[in-house]
């Protein structure tokens, strides 16, 4: 018996990195997974989070088949070119906040019957280390990532009076098919004396994470932004002794 038997999870960003990792974790736990993604996935349907029309549609087809959601898990997300503030375009800025941002405004508005229809209805968006800590180069996704960490506060205040959960995972630098093309040796060599654990992570260890936040281990907690980085926003790695 898995964490997850019998009820239905959607996930965005379903066709890779930390979308896909979730839709693994999630349908080994026995969970109906339907995957959201640009592109059609295998058992999922083409969705763009950044058209409300477009996630109105998935949900309505979600609602006929199923009637409710247990669990929205928010990874869709892009990252602009690492470029200095006064490089930056401001529709680069646009394009964040209407993937990254409105992308979860629009997914939560239109699956909250579904959600609230759920015996214990979760949502788990997934923002960023850029949403805690300063980032090079990185002003326009670091905005983004931080109205994400804001709106799940928000929502969680707003919906707990209907049992529902909202909360965030803060993932640090994981080796996502996004995050890889940035990736230099010298930049996986910074990365890795930079935190504390001393690693890039992977994309099923920040499935892990949102598979509890998501799952009933976690029905306290609500309205968390938490950062799972080794430790990279808790401070300086330790020096060797």
């Amino acid at each position: 018996m898995g964490d997850f038997d019998g009820r239905v999870v959607v996930v965005t960003g379903a066709g890779s990195g930390i979308g896909a990792a979730c839709c693994e974790v999630f349908a080994a736990e026995g969970a109906t997974v339907l995957g959201w993604d640009l592109t059609a996935t295998e058992g999922g349907a083409a969705v763009d989070v950044s058209d409300l029309d477009s996630v109105q549609a998935a949900a309505d087809r979600a609602g006929e088949a199923y009637g409710r959601v247990d669990a929205l898990i928010n990874c869709a997300g892009v990252i602009t070119p690492n470029l200095p503030a006064q490089d930056v375009d401001p529709g680069d800025y646009r394009r964040n906040f209407d993937v990254n941002v409105m992308g979860i405004v629009h997914t939560t508005k239109a699956l909250y019957p579904l959600l609230a229809a759920a015996p214990a209805g979760t949502v788990v968006n997934v923002a960023s280390q850029a949403a805690l800590v300063s980032l090079p180069h990185q002003t326009a996704y670091s905005a983004s990532k931080g109205a994400v960490a804001a709106l799940t506060r928000a929502l969680a205040i707003d919906w707990a009076a209907q049992g529902l959960r909202v909360n965030a995972v803060c993932p640090g630098f994981t080796a996502t098919p996004m995050a890889m093309k940035q990736m230099t040796p010298e930049l996986d060599a910074a990365v890795s004396r930079r935190v504390p654990l001393g690693r890039i992570f992977q994309p099923v260890e920040m499935a892990n994470a949102i598979a509890f936040l998501a799952g009933p281990k976690s029905s306290a907690i609500t309205g968390v932004v938490l950062p799972v980085d080794g430790g990279w926003t808790a401070g300086e790695p330790a020096l060797p002794m």
